[in-house]
């Protein structure tokens, strides 16, 4: 018997309008994503006090607002029981990745990205 995967949450903070839109159409080739795009740091802290709990978040770590890593860190003290979170970014010298790994990001994937890769990427992330 067929079961359908269930929805997944993706919750993508990019400052970038651009970057950000590539990456919301690139996460919607898998047809169980939907994805909330949000710029800073601060909105995303703020959707999370509201909204339903992610499945899964991608975080610039260069946002206008907050370094990636410290609003990781705020993520994870304002949800009890975080969603996996990995790195959408350009910072990807072996000491930004094992920062990043260190505050418990469970992938860095950079930029620039593939799109056409992107939602198997973030699929393979969430099994």
């Amino acid at each position: 018997m067929f079961v359908p995967e269930a929805a997944k949450f993706i919750l993508l903070v990019e400052d970038d309008p651009d970057i950000s839109a590539i990456a919301v159409m690139a996460l919607h080739l898998d047809p169980n994503f939907t994805v909330t795009p949000m710029r800073t740091g601060v909105d995303a802290l703020r959707h999370l006090e509201s909204a339903p709990r992610p499945d899964f978040i991608l975080i610039d770590n260069n946002l206008p607002d907050m370094e990636g890593v410290a609003l990781m860190k705020a993520i994870q003290a304002l949800i009890d029981i975080a969603p996996p979170i990995a790195f959408l970014t350009a910072s990807v010298r072996s000491l930004d990745i094992d920062r990043f790994t260190a505050a418990g990001a469970v992938s860095t994937i950079a930029k620039p990205f593939d799109p056409l890769s992107l939602a198997a990427q973030v699929q393979a992330l969430l099994r």
